[in-house]
């Protein structure tokens, strides 16, 4: 496969998610489209939305599912059942609504097949950006971003019953505390931790999360890591206190990403979305999807610095088929 620039999405695409299947050899992506859920595929990375090889999955329906739109940031994870889930959010009114989460459901092995609505899971609170993260025993875990009166958005982590059902233990691991984590204007307001990802590697395991406001040049990747012992507990998570990709490189408000790795497995990429030019006024401005490679340093720790400039050729993941 021959090098790529980035944005690989002509289009406004933002809240990305990228994961590899190798079982069905094709890149699967899904981004926030708000009336609907469209699942986009690939054999090339690069290629996953201009390829043209997509289908919608999921309309609203409030009568039927409750949710009437507003559909942001859904991820696709596998189950300890083996079907494949989605996990996002929309709004549980026509008007203004809260936002809540739902789960949608896999009907076959192929994520190209058929899904169905599976539920709402409880608790029902204000919250998007679900992510989720399977142990090394099994256990599953949903972290997302909750609608805090306080502290405004924070990070929750929750263990999972199965792959549809929250469990009984919780716990709030972050919340906007850092001056990075601010739009600089609006130091003490617009208090936001969302857009969390899990990556483990070499027995270290982090949450990769976005902080201040979408809309801002600022937004960006912190990292928070377990340190060991019950997941869910905050006192077994430590935040860095340095964002790990910034803007730069003509990339604004690079944030909101997902992780995945290499047809080969000897990579880890990073899908995120930012914008072409300053948003200074913080108007609506189209997002676009923009993936690079992942480095660690010695100790295991990511390594991202700056956005990949749009006029840098990049290598395709390695493994990717001709």
């Amino acid at each position: 496969m021959k090098k790529f620039f980035n944005p690989i999405s002509p289009i406004d695409a933002p809240d990305p998610f990228m994961t590899y299947d190798k079982t069905t050899g094709y890149y699967y992506c899904l981004f926030t489209r708000g009336e609907c859920l469209e699942l986009f595929r690939s054999r090339h990375a690069a290629n996953i939305i201009t390829d043209n090889d997509s289908k919608i999955i999921y309309r609203f329906n409030g009568e039927k599912d409750g949710i009437w739109g507003d559909i942001w940031a859904p991820e696709m994870h596998k189950g300890t059942n083996g079907k494949w889930y989605i996990y996002t959010s929309g709004r549980n009114q026509k008007d203004p609504g809260e936002k809540r989460l739902f789960i949608m459901e896999a009907q076959s092995d192929d994520p190209f097949g058929e899904w169905a609505f599976k539920c709402k899971p409880t608790p029902d609170i204000f919250s998007i950006d679900p992510t989720v993260y399977t142990a090394p025993d099994g256990k599953q875990y949903v972290c997302y971003s909750r609608v805090d009166p306080t502290y405004g958005q924070v990070l929750d982590i929750c263990d999972m019953e199965n792959p549809y059902t929250f469990g009984k233990k919780v716990a709030t691991i972050a919340k906007a505390e850092l001056d990075w984590e601010f739009d600089p204007p609006y130091v003490g307001k617009y208090a936001i931790t969302e857009g969390g990802f899990f990556v483990e590697r070499n027995g270290r395991l982090f949450i990769i999360y976005s902080a201040t406001g979408c809309w801002s040049d600022h937004y960006c990747l912190g990292v928070l890591e377990h340190t060991g012992g019950e997941l869910c507990d905050a006192a077994n998570w430590i935040k860095h206190q340095s964002p790990i990709l910034t803007y730069g490189n003509s990339v604004f408000g690079p944030g909101h990403a997902s992780f995945f790795k290499s047809p080969d497995g000897s990579e880890l990429w990073c899908a995120y979305h930012g914008m072409k030019a300053h948003n200074v006024p913080v108007n609506w401005a189209p997002r676009y999807i923009n993936i690079q490679k992942v480095d660690f340093d010695e100790s295991g720790f990511p390594v991202m610095g700056l956005p990949v400039g749009y006029e840098t050729e990049i290598d395709p993941p390695s493994g990717e088929i001709e």
